[in-house]
């Protein structure tokens, strides 16, 4: 057309846009007048066509809105326990089956269902759902079922007079604590977890549970034998863990019945016996109902796209969100175990204090007055993380934590992240063995399905199904006030003060020196206390050894010890039979510690051998043990009888001498491994630095302790040759010398470790922590399932199928660890976004030293729950163990499934979206200046990582002998590691560019180009990735729009020309603006200099999305 002025210029280009004959270069579904030059080319599937409402074969177009719930359903004994039909061209529910595993996970008659298995069932026809649910049947498969939902329903419950069949707690709002399963009210539809609005029309929302219950007749009239005795589903695992121990408490009380089908209510007031029905509840037509609105939580924002791809082949996508389940209670646990190690801390030094000697100068009294009002503070911070804790475990909703800008008292949700949401992107389309970009010859289009069953053979052709996972958080932050009283002043030595410098992040509050010594106290504290243990265990060996030569035992009779001391086993009264002894002895002597004891103390007990080298051998000092054939010192000895008698023959055997050689040599090169950190510098350290606190030693008198030791090594010596029968008394003195040395040592750590423990600090340093691990540990519960469930990929490029790069996965990770990449578009020039950077500076070195480890989940009381955890350990080493029911135990690689731990190597890549040039920062360092620092050692990680992986691979890879099947081997792994190699470059040449003076676009081209490089990268090394911005909103999200939409032209043959125009509409329709309208008071500005491929989708300016 011809156009006269500009306004008519944008309305033709609006024009043909949205009727598809003609294409925005930047493929946008909005065309605007902007300051650029209009680009058009002409659509040439549309010439020659009249219609003008076509949209394009290959557009990526939206299907349909979604609001659902997943359930978890297993296989029983027949089927899985409901039925389904066709309704109006729908996939529903016939029917569910009272007590089943599916009414038990919250199925109910006439729901849609979406997706089975992550399929897409409400795309196929019915017939094709059937062979689907057949074949997962036949398999023993769970089903993962997307069933259509509400967010709010009205449920209409039976009042029977006799007994309740569901449980109630908590306050404003009270929620459905557990219902009896097979009951009237789960047939209704109430299931645990879900939060009561209204009872009858009246509103309960911002009452308590007895509120409720008051409207049942069996609550009014019997409170105390209120409810009927059902075997429970309980919301979380911690209910039902909690009512199991107090069942066992009350179990006398139950005459008898059985444990795992009656519960108490601790609702109602703890001690009440549950009444026992004998027979179902029959509810007649007089039977009034109660009518509860309720508040379903935990529901899935999603949306369906479908697009065609380069290879021909029409593609699904199912995009959601997803409040990650146990967030709370997985801060709980993680407040719980700080707590029980602040309070052992506190006993600790209170027990310390109280033995010391009277104070006698000034210095004295001053560090003392330090150091009770410090244990005051860690004791307060210890009661408000067990009223934390207690708090979270009950707190239901929102699922969530929700944007808050301003400061504000300390409280519980600090330590949860901020609008944490996990972003999951499901594709499947069928497999075909054509190679990709070639045409296919199926016909999308024929009826009545669209992927599945073929008509010929009658069977389900295959799919590809692949899900991907990142998580969307606010960054971890600290916006808590001050204390209000002023106890806390001049408590946290040379950091106090500290108000003054709130501003500043923990990377500057914290000193690098302070924080080094800090740990060396805490490294040093716990490999004493490794050590320790490793020696006894030597000596327990050594034991069973010579009560082996003198008498024969029966194997297993000496187990190690639970307490403290171990007292040696008396030497025989009876009768030596040489070989008799050779059967019943220990066989092997090697000592390795238990895995437990291993990471407990945070660092590798391998760490002390090889403090070995350091010393002179022991071995040559052993001397010979033929000389024990001699009885002289025997006879002479106070532990012969008058009743004893002498053997006939006291020759040892040559194998017994080789071992109590070797166990000799390991024992004493243990006692040099234990002197040697005793004489280190640490120790010298801790003594320097609590000179003033009045101890019953010096330092000179500590090391001359050694002196003790070097003298037991020598009687030892000497009872060898003169007076073996003695020997184990020997070395139990040399022990209780060594660990009275050792609990010296330690007391002097603890101490100094009071003196340079910042307790204020150490707060915001734990609420950053939780936050972060919080975060982790949801983003790898959901790519380990995807794992587990083979339907993780992240070498779909490769042609590799989801099976196949899923078990990969397993075995990499068990190899080498798992990498976890937070990515951030914070900016360092704004004061807020810097200081949280600052902060978690100092939260990635305290990440690494976590480690996962997984167990077998035994019997599972809590519905469409996968993985539930537990916490154990210190600051220092913290254990999550994540608790895996039998069918994904199984499938495990068996190291995890051995107790064998999952090591965490955590990065960070950060990059503002504006220019950073020009502008000044305290003390006049550049804004670039800490995200390059951060960048550069990330990347190094990374690197680290990448060639531990590389050796891996390449070390497996077992090439075939076969010329052919070698060079397909060889290229299958040539093709991915010359693509990481050439990202590692690309990154390389982002973060070693130095600033220039060219203003927005030198920054600009870099805050572009890292953060998708390293996605990439990342992503190629199977990560789990974290994005986050200021708010958790508009940056986090749209930068996850962007990386969806580069995976599916990546992976799954979305065409280039489509990428925009795909990132626009997931940004603008998909579920993630659903967080925006969890936070409607909460903005997350653009930057107005933010690269045009960012500002590109941002939200229309009228706030409209």
């Amino acid at each position: 057309g011809d156009c006269q002025t500009r306004e008519e210029a944008v309305a033709l280009g609006v024009g043909l846009c949205n009727n598809g004959f003609m294409h925005h270069v930047l493929e946008k579904s909005e065309f605007k007048d902007e300051s650029l030059y209009f680009r058009f080319y002409a659509d040439e599937e549309m010439e020659g066509t009249s219609s003008k409402s076509k949209q394009l074969r290959n557009d990526f177009k939206l299907v349909e809105n979604i609001l659902g719930k997943s359930l978890l359903i297993l296989p029983e004994e027949d089927d899985y326990g409901f039925d389904l039909e066709e309704k109006n061209k729908a996939i529903v529910v016939k029917s569910v089956r009272r007590g089943s595993s599916a009414e038990m996970a919250g199925l109910q008659t006439g729901r849609k269902i979406y997706s089975i298995n992550e399929d897409l069932v409400f795309l196929r026809p019915f017939s094709e759902v059937e062979a689907i649910l057949n074949q997962s049947f036949c398999s023993r498969r769970h089903l993962r079922l997307l069933v259509a939902t509400k967010s709010k329903e009205i449920i209409k419950i039976p009042d029977c007079p006799e007994a309740l069949c569901f449980q109630i707690r908590g306050a404003a709002p009270p929620y459905v604590h557990a219902v009896g399963r097979g009951s009237e009210a789960a047939a209704a539809g109430l299931h645990p977890g879900q939060c009561i609005l209204k009872v009858n029309g009246n509103n309960a929302a911002h009452g308590n549970y007895m509120e409720v219950l008051e409207h049942f007749t069996a609550y009014r009239t019997r409170q105390l034998e209120a409810l009927g005795l059902y075997q429970w589903v309980y919301r979380t695992h911690e209910d039902a863990e909690e009512e199991r121990h107090q069942q066992a408490k009350c179990s006398v009380y139950l005459n008898g019945s059985h444990p795992g089908s009656s519960k108490d209510d601790s609702s109602l007031e703890g001690a009440q016996t549950p009444q026992t029905i004998t027979s179902p509840l029959i509810i007649s037509e007089e039977t009034a109902l109660i009518s509860l609105t309720v508040d379903n939580t935990h529901l899935e924002h999603g949306v369906v796209y479908e697009y065609v791809s380069s290879a021909g082949i029409k593609s699904f996508v199912l995009e959601k969100i997803v409040e990650p389940k146990g967030c709370f209670n997985l801060t709980a646990k993680i407040l719980e175990a700080f707590a029980t190690e602040d309070d052992h801390f506190v006993k600790n030094c209170k027990r310390l204090i109280s033995l010391s000697s009277a104070v006698a100068t000034m210095p004295q009294y001053e560090f003392r007055q330090i150091c009770d009002t410090k244990l005051e503070s860690i004791s307060r911070r210890l009661t408000n993380y067990q009223e934390f804790a207690d708090e979270l475990k009950t707190k239901v909703s929102p699922a969530f934590k929700q944007a808050i800008m301003e400061p504000h008292s300390l409280n519980s949700m600090d330590f949860c992240p901020t609008n944490c949401h996990v972003n999951l992107m499901e594709v499947s389309y069928p497999k075909n063995t054509t190679s990709a970009g070639r045409s296919f010859s199926i016909r999308i289009g024929r009826k009545p399905s669209i992927i599945g069953l073929d008509p010929e053979q009658g069977t389900l052709n295959p799919v590809s199904y692949t899900q991907h996972c990142i998580t969307t958080m606010a960054a971890p932050s600290w916006r808590c006030l001050p204390p209000e009283d002023g106890d806390l002043d001049g408590s946290f030595g040379q950091q106090n003060g500290g108000t003054i410098q709130e501003e500043r992040g923990l990377s500057v509050l914290l000193k690098q020196e302070d924080r080094e010594i800090q740990d060396s106290y805490l490294h040093l504290f716990n490999k004493l206390d490794i050590a320790v243990k490793e020696m006894k265990q030597y000596v327990i060996q050594i034991n069973k050894l010579l009560s082996t030569i003198t008498e024969p035992t029966e194997g297993g009779a000496c187990e190690p010890p639970s307490t403290e001391e171990t007292s040696p086993p008396s030497l025989g009264t009876e009768e030596s039979d040489p070989d008799k002894a050779e059967h019943g002895g220990i066989k092997k002597v090697c000592f390795k510690v238990s895995e437990e004891d291993q990471e407990d103390s945070g660092h590798d007990t391998m760490s002390f051998r090889d403090s070995y080298s350091e010393c002179n051998s022991n071995r040559d000092s052993v001397l010979s043990y033929t000389s024990v054939r001699s009885n002289s010192s025997y006879l002479g000895s106070d532990e012969m009888g008058s009743g004893d008698e002498l053997p006939n023959d006291m020759r040892i055997p040559l194998d017994k001498q080789d071992k109590l050689h070797g166990c000799l040599e390991h024992l004493f090169n243990q006692v040099d491994a234990i002197n040697a950190l005793l004489k280190g510098p640490v120790i010298t350290k801790a003594f320097e630095e609590t000179k003033h606190f009045p101890m019953d030693h010096s330092l000179q008198e500590f090391k001359q302790k050694e002196e003790t030791t070097v003298r037991c090594r020598n009687n030892i010596q000497a009872s060898i040759q003169e007076d073996p029968w003695n020997l184990p008394l020997r070395i139990k003195n040399l022990v209780e010398i060594i660990q009275k040395h050792v609990e010296d040592g330690k007391n002097q750590l603890l101490l100094a470790l009071l003196k340079c423990t910042d307790t204020e600090l150490q707060l915001r340093r734990d609420s950053i922590f939780c936050q972060s691990l919080v975060a982790a540990i949801c983003t790898f519960s959901e790519q380990l399932l995807a794992a587990l469930n083979y339907r993780y990929n992240n070498n779909g490029e490769y042609e590799e199928s989801s099976r196949d790069a899923s078990r990969k996965w397993l075995e990499q990770i068990a190899a080498t660890g798992v990498l976890l990449n937070y990515q951030s578009l914070l900016s360092p020039t704004v004061k807020e976004e810097r200081t949280m950077l600052e902060d978690f500076q100092v939260t990635l070195t305290e990440l690494d030293k976590v480690a996962f480890y997984f167990k077998q989940l035994d019997e599972s009381l809590v519905a469409n729950t996968h993985v539930f955890y537990h916490i154990e350990g210190s600051r220092q080493a913290l254990k999550v163990i994540f608790y895996l029911d039998s069918y994904y135990f199984s499938k495990l690689p068996s190291r995890f499934q051995n107790g064998g731990s999952l090591k965490v190597h955590t990065v960070l890549f950060t990059k503002a979206l504006e220019s950073t040039e020009g502008q000044s920062q305290p003390a006049g360092s550049s804004p670039e200046e800490l995200p390059q620092q951060i960048n550069g050692i990330s990347l190094e990680k990374v690197q680290q990582y990448y060639r531990k992986l590389r050796t891996f691979y390449l070390e497996r890879s077992n090439l075939p002998t076969d010329s052919n099947t070698t060079a397909v081997k060889i290229d299958q792994l040539i093709r991915p590691i010359n693509a990481m190699d050439e990202l590692c470059r690309l990154m390389k040449s982002f973060i070693n560019t130095k600033p220039t003076q060219s203003g927005c676009s030198s920054s600009n081209t870099s805050g572009a180009g890292l953060l998708p490089i390293s996605s990439e990268l990342c992503y190629r090394l199977g990560a789990c990735q974290v994005t986050m911005c200021g708010t958790g909103m508009q940056r986090s999200t749209l930068s996850v729009s962007l990386e969806q939409a580069a995976i599916l032209a990546r992976s799954h043959g979305l065409l280039p020309k489509c990428i925009m125009q795909a990132t626009d509409i997931m940004r603008k329709q998909g579920p993630r603006v659903e967080i925006s309208a969890k936070n409607l008071k909460v903005m997350d500005q653009m930057p107005q200099c933010a690269p045009r491929l960012y500002r590109l989708c941002q939200p229309p300016t009228d706030g409209d999305l």
